[in-house]
């Protein structure tokens, strides 16, 4: 019996030690939020919420410290866990409201549509999530234009690269063949040099030549001495 009853003050102990184990931490992060320490409030929150019984939800709570704390991926995540719990059509809409503002601090304009519209369709009278819904519609919208205005830069910027290459190749070929006119072109003088070198014979012919006309000139003088001869009077004898 008296070990019984030890076993039940043990466990009764330890119960209360944990049950104030989480109301500590949650009052820690009330605090901490209170104060605007937001990412501390979170940590609480997340202590409180891993210690505390199975039917306390502290996920309103909690994704509102990652929000604050600008935690918006996780401050969805939260939400979106938190969802399921949610059983009237208006703590639905703002749910889907809250994830909505999430995904639109992220930039996923696309996500915060859907959200904002599935917050409108159980509560189409929340003026709010009408405002952020355009809100978002005018952020998509725009980051598209950006998008098609930045990817008509980046190809005017590689139109304009691969032009550049093209002309500096155009520009090196260029040069290439004039280096390659300039070098078959003749040297200043060659021209006249070659003209000089047709009109010149090699010696052996101009020797020949004149040995030739030497020759003639002997064989024309014998012709006129013989012919000269012949006709005139012996110088012994008179003509009387």
């Amino acid at each position: 019996m008296k070990v019984v009853v030890a076993l039940f003050v043990f466990l009764f102990s330890l119960s209360f030690s944990h049950g104030q184990q989480w109301r500590d931490s949650l009052q820690a992060a009330r605090t901490a939020y209170q104060q605007e320490n937001y990412a501390d409030a979170l940590k609480y929150y997340e202590s409180a919420q891993k210690n505390a019984p199975e039917n306390i939800d502290l996920s309103d709570e909690m994704a509102q410290s990652a929000y604050k704390a600008r935690e918006f991926k996780k401050a969805e995540e939260i939400y979106k866990q938190g969802g399921s719990s949610k059983k009237d059509k208006i703590e639905k809409a703002e749910n889907y409201h809250n994830i909505g503002n999430s995904r639109l601090k992220s930039k996923d304009y696309g996500g915060a549509i859907e959200a904002y519209k599935e917050s409108l369709r159980n509560n189409p009278n929340d003026d709010q999530t009408r405002y952020n819904l355009s809100e978002a519609i005018r952020q998509l919208k725009n980051k598209e234009e950006q998008q098609k205005k930045d990817n008509q830069d980046q190809n005017k910027d590689e139109k304009d690269q691969q032009d550049k290459k093209n002309q500096e190749k155009n520009d090196q070929n260029k040069e290439g063949q004039d280096q390659n006119d300039k070098e078959g072109e003749p040297k200043q003088g060659d021209g006249n040099k070659q003209k000089d070198n047709k009109s010149q014979l090699p010696n052996k012919t101009v020797d020949r030549m004149l040995d030739k006309l030497m020759k003639q000139e002997a064989e024309t003088k014998r012709k006129a001495s013989r012919t000269k001869g012949g006709n005139s009077t012996p110088k012994s004898g008179k003509d009387w």
